[in-house]
């Protein structure tokens, strides 16, 4: 598995770029895609000893543009807020989203901000059918309802050396290890490297953790999403069959 996380930290060297701006400004441009296909963008300032990190309001941009007035929906706020503050982010009058660091951490904080940008695509921009559910919602009641223990927003730090946000985490019961559970919505071969490699990188520091994937397939799921996860050996289940996996979330 050492040789997945090596080659996830290349393919991240040799494809992000970086391009000076005005005002002191770097934009860096990363493989990690929204659900446009469009590549995410940060952008950086160096501010005295510290570091100023920011989307310029991109991703806010996206939501309205695909009609969700988050100003109309005390709940999507809400949910919004949420995602930037376990992220440990703040969102400014000018609807960006930022973040102050310094040189030390910043490979850390850049990590969780494209972390949690990818969150926000992920759950906002639903399609038309489920415009007013969020597939975390969905999963929480469901494991309330069938009496599933698990503990909600949990972070690892990873062998990498950085956190890691996970949407749900089950405690050791009986034989079975903990679970770290990654909830995809809307699945794409850039997220799922992204994840398989999280859970692996978890992996290597906690070796009584596992990891498990649930994955949204509402809509059709490309075969290589399953096929990737399965040569990794990582679990995971579409939420189609959540309740023949019921039993072994309860455990």
């Amino acid at each position: 598995m050492k040789y997945l996380i090596d080659s996830y930290i290349d393919w991240l060297k040799e494809e992000i770029s970086i391009r000076e701006l005005k005002g002191g400004w770097h934009e860096i441009v990363t493989p990690f895609l929204n659900h446009r296909n469009d590549m995410i963008e940060l952008y950086v300032r160096q501010e005295g000893e510290q570091i100023l990190i920011s989307d310029a309001g991109n991703t806010l941009n996206e939501v309205r543009l695909s009609g969700l007035e988050l100003n109309k929906s005390p709940k999507r706020l809400e949910e919004l807020n949420t995602i930037i503050r376990s992220f440990g982010l703040q969102r400014n009058a000018l609807k960006e989203i930022t973040a102050l660091t310094n040189k030390q951490n910043f490979p850390e904080v850049k990590h969780r901000f494209i972390q949690a940008i990818l969150s926000i695509d992920d759950m906002f921009m639903l399609s038309s059918p489920r415009v007013e559910n969020f597939f975390i919602e969905d999963i929480t009641t469901f494991f309330e309802i069938n009496e599933v223990i698990f503990v909600k927003d949990t972070s690892f730090v990873g062998k990498s050396g950085f956190s890691h946000k996970l949407e749900f985490t089950l405690p050791k019961i009986k034989d079975r290890k903990e679970v770290a559970i990654k909830a995809i919505n809307s699945p794409r071969k850039d997220k799922i490297g992204s994840v398989m490699w999280m859970l692996q990188d978890i992996k290597i520091v906690r070796p009584n953790t596992n990891g498990l994937v649930i994955i949204n397939d509402e809509h059709d799921i490309p075969k290589d999403i399953y096929k990737a996860l399965s040569e990794y050996d990582i679990p995971y289940f579409p939420w189609s069959k959540r309740y023949e996996n019921l039993e072994n979330l309860r455990a």
